[in-house]
């Protein structure tokens, strides 16, 4: 009996240590991807905030020139009203208008 529990030893030994063993290689492959999966992160945030610089300069380069196109309209608007308001008032003051003083 003796023989069979020293075999039951030297099993449960071996499977201690390759178990600690697999568990050492689980525990470091485990440290590893994650290290990686931070890099990953880090490089996604960088190029996240780049897209978003690169999207701010164009809006404000497009709203730069839409509110620069829209001033040129509406002071092109205001010179139509003003001229054509000038062509209306011709008559004069006293003068009727659509048999209305």
């Amino acid at each position: 009996m003796t023989e069979f529990a020293e075999l039951v030893e030297v099993i449960r030994d071996v499977i201690l240590i390759v178990a600690f063993l697999l568990f050492t290689f689980l525990l470091l492959a485990t440290f590893f991807l994650f290290r990686k999966v931070l890099r990953l992160v880090d490089s996604a945030k960088r190029t996240v905030a780049r897209a978003e610089q690169v999207a701010d300069a164009i809006s404000s380069k497009l709203s730069g020139s839409a509110g620069t196109g829209s001033g040129v309209a509406f002071g092109l608007g205001k010179a139509v009203a003003f001229f054509g308001g000038l062509r209306r008032d011709k008559k004069g003051k006293g003068e009727q208008e659509n048999g209305k003083e």
